[in-house]
């Protein structure tokens, strides 16, 4: 086994600096066959790395139009990844949500917002979208951006203020055809101040359905240690009225541990769940809650530092280095494998087929849907799951 490494690079950080795969080279890999996964034996506790090397590609052409997961699933997509631009047209089907990581909304000082990030919108990709998908709602991501605790009390203080915000929020979002926003604002604020926070969110919430019955999703952080419990059971009862999704950030648990381990291990992910659903108002709202599952891996270096890595990546260290075999982690439910290089052993965590079939029977089971970050960091094998 290798030993304990000190973790000292955020997951977030290591995202954007990772070089996006072309359009171009991905369609001339992908591979589609008749059968699926599942029917080709693949979804295993105890993989060959070749079963993975010449299978990663080859998704069930039968499959790319079915739904196989009865409960709803969003798809975030990233810009400097672009490859998820083209999953989300090729399974579209699959997707209930499509998440485009967009924009952002920044405080000018004067008392007013304004929406950054319009440049990257894809007009053409959200029609081809919506064409592939005709049940897929297209919902870009707005983060708070340069918001301070000031910002935040200034904005609540003044109805007028308050009402100028959720007006820059909806007219653009209404203006450039979307059907609704997912909103990331809570982590930024630490848990501190969660009544203006509510007042946010509700405000918002209640401009987009004026608007055109607009949605409004919510991304939460895990409240379960390593992490602090930043939302928790009270702050769900007092929003599920106005959100009508919450995705939760069941992954990055390995930066919470400071050392080596799986990404988002499946029991500390199902104790977040089952932390909200506590309060017994609550479990009758279960379907707003979207799992989060994670579609990068890290790779674990004996000098103390780790790399996020995405699918291409994944699929080089297994053809360099051949591991004769993975190890499951039973109650994370997830693979991992080493291999050494001069600078000593390497620990590698990284999604299968495998752990994502546990999680997607876990949220068939608890009746609750799965949001993915992000579709252009995986394989493409795995969409025949889903």
């Amino acid at each position: 086994m290798s030993r304990t490494v000190v973790l000292a690079l955020l997951v977030t950080a290591a995202w954007a600096t990772l070089e996006p795969r072309s359009k171009d080279e991905k369609k001339k890999k992908a591979k589609p066959v008749l059968q699926s996964v599942v029917e080709r034996g693949l979804v295993k506790t105890e993989p060959l790395y070749t079963e993975i090397t010449k299978n990663h590609d080859k998704y069930s052409r039968s499959h790319v139009g079915r739904k196989m997961f009865p409960g709803e699933v969003l798809g975030f997509v990233t810009p400097w990844n672009s490859h998820g631009y083209d999953v989300a047209k090729t399974f579209g089907a699959k997707f209930n949500f499509i998440s485009p990581v967009w924009l952002q909304i920044v405080p000018t000082g004067r008392g007013t917002y304004k929406i950054q990030g319009g440049h990257d919108i894809d007009a053409g990709w959200v029609r081809d979208v919506r064409a592939n998908g005709t049940n897929t709602m297209v919902v870009p991501r707005l983060i708070f951006e340069q918001w301070s605790l000031q910002h935040l009390a200034q904005v609540t203080s003044s109805q007028a203020e308050l009402l100028h915000m959720v007006q820059t929020v909806v007219e653009f979002f209404k203006g450039e055809g979307f059907d609704g926003v997912v909103l990331e604002i809570w982590r930024q604020f630490g848990g501190r101040e969660k009544p203006r926070l509510h007042q946010v969110i509700k405000a918002i919430s209640e401009g987009m359905k004026e608007a055109g019955h607009l949605a409004t999703l919510l991304v939460i952080p895990p409240g379960v240690q390593p992490f602090p419990e930043l939302f928790d059971k009270h702050d769900f009862k007092v929003l599920q009225p106005h959100v009508d999704r919450f995705i939760i950030m069941t992954y990055d648990h390995h930066h919470g541990t400071g050392k080596p381990g799986p990404v988002g291990p499946m029991d500390w992910g199902l104790r977040n769940i089952l932390l909200i659903m506590e309060h017994e108002d609550n479990d009758a709202y279960r379907y707003k809650l979207l799992y989060g599952l994670n579609f990068y891996g890290a790779d674990f270096r004996g000098d103390g530092q780790f790399e996020a890595i995405l699918g291409p990546r994944y699929i080089e260290l297994l053809k360099a280095y051949k591991p004769g075999q993975f190890i499951w982690h039973l109650k994370a439910s997830e693979h991992s494998f080493e291999y050494t290089e001069p600078s000593g052993v390497h620990k590698v965590f990284y999604p299968s087929l495998r752990s994502l079939q546990k999680r997607i029977e876990a949220a068939e089971k608890f009746k609750i849907g799965l949001a993915i970050w992000e579709i252009g960091q995986g394989l493409d094998y795995f969409y025949d799951l889903f």
